[in-house]
């Protein structure tokens, strides 16, 4: 009889994993993936729809397509995880697992500002080419509500990206790009070498950036920070606050601060066993950035561990805690790339380098979303 593996989530972890194990594994397990969305969707691209390069259609497909790959697809809203039970409720009905892989990422909280956008969902991305596209010049600020969002170089990428919209739509010389963040420099955890080459790249834009802006408020044509300093804005591209998934930080799975307590070697839960905890959900508690490339590779581990268990001698890949980000600016592109060996490990902080910048890693973009999608869902 086959072993049942259950995933939660269609994002880059649940993707990559539903695609490894069932390779892996073939007919030894019955693979399922449950996710409330029919699409999905390659969020790096978000900005690019947010500034009309891009169409929604364009950097979606279908899940269902999982199918073709042995992969069952269930398009349905998760509403309790059970983990004594081995169960998960949802509103198509219940499910059971002998292996669970939770994949669910971090939700938006409310916008302290309702009269911001933030392409961190298509509706915000749809929502700010709107704003865009009616805007013929004044003062933009891009910021963020807090520490935690997935991706933590969107919000000065968008920041050059924006300056370069304002400048195809003639209005830059009537406009100023302020860029805030509650950290000292733009990405300070990556370490001097990758905010200083984001800094020299917005100095070169003539964009303005804010460091240690911890927002106490936002709204009615300004924010504020809560040290009192002061930026008027006509247009606000505001992160909100973000939590890990709520059915996840409302089961028994949830530790301190909602997220859940994995081993740092094997992302199994340290409860449960049959469980296993990857991506947004989860790596804030572990010092990893939340980004798409760090679940991509827990999702390619955690298929290896559920292959070794299964087939007893099988060695799969090992963890790779490296995080790389192409980050568009428009007319510039940067491609740092950090290793956390020793953040995992609890002995130092990330090891981080410049890999290329120049517009051609813009390419390199573009090319890697064809890929992803030709590669994980045909």
């Amino acid at each position: 009889m086959a072993v049942e593996v259950l995933i939660l989530g269609g994002g880059s972890g649940g993707l990559v994993a539903a695609n490894k194990i069932k390779k892996l594994l073939k007919e030894k397990v019955e693979v399922t993936l449950i996710d409330r969305s029919e699409f999905h969707y390659f969020l790096p691209a978000l900005p690019w729809v947010a500034l009309g390069m891009r169409e929604l259609e364009e950097i979606r497909r279908p899940l269902n397509r999982l199918e073709k790959k042995g992969v069952n697809y269930v398009q349905a809203k998760i509403q309790a995880i059970d983990p004594d039970a081995k169960k998960v409720n949802t509103d198509k009905g219940e499910f059971g697992y002998d292996y669970l892989i939770v994949s669910l990422g971090a939700e938006p909280m409310p916008n302290p500002a309702e009269d911001a956008v933030a392409p961190w969902s298509p509706e915000g991305a749809l929502a700010m080419r709107e704003r865009m596209k009616a805007f013929t010049g004044g003062k933009v600020v891009v910021g963020v509500s807090g520490p935690y969002y997935p991706c933590p170089p969107a919000p000065f990428e968008i920041g050059g990206m924006v300056e370069f919209a304002l400048k195809v739509k003639g209005v830059r010389d009537r406009s100023s790009v302020d860029v805030f963040h509650i950290n000292p420099a733009p990405l300070a955890g990556m370490g001097p070498v990758i905010s200083g080459t984001v800094l020299r790249i917005f100095r070169e834009k003539g964009v303005n950036f804010h460091g240690e802006f911890d927002l106490a408020e936002a709204g009615g044509g300004k924010v504020r920070a809560k040290d009192g300093r002061e930026l008027a804005y006509d247009l606000l591209i505001l992160v909100p606050p973000f939590a890990p998934n709520k059915v996840v930080r409302e089961s028994r799975l949830a530790g301190p601060n909602g997220f859940p307590t994995v081993s740092r070697e094997t992302f199994r839960h340290t409860q449960y066993p049959e469980v296993f905890v990857i991506g947004d959900v989860v790596v804030p508690a572990l010092m990893l950035p939340p980004a798409g490339v760090v679940a991509h590779f827990q999702a390619e581990f955690v298929a290896g561990v559920i292959a070794s268990d299964l087939k007893g001698a099988y060695i799969g890949e090992p963890f790779d805690p490296v995080a790389m980000c192409i980050m568009d600016f428009g007319d510039n592109a940067l491609l740092p790339q950090c290793s956390f060996e020793a953040v995992l490990a609890g002995k130092g902080m990330p090891s981080c380098g410049v890999m290329a910048t120049g517009r051609w890693v813009r390419t390199t973009k573009m090319l890697f979303e064809s890929f992803w999608f030709a590669t994980l869902l045909g």
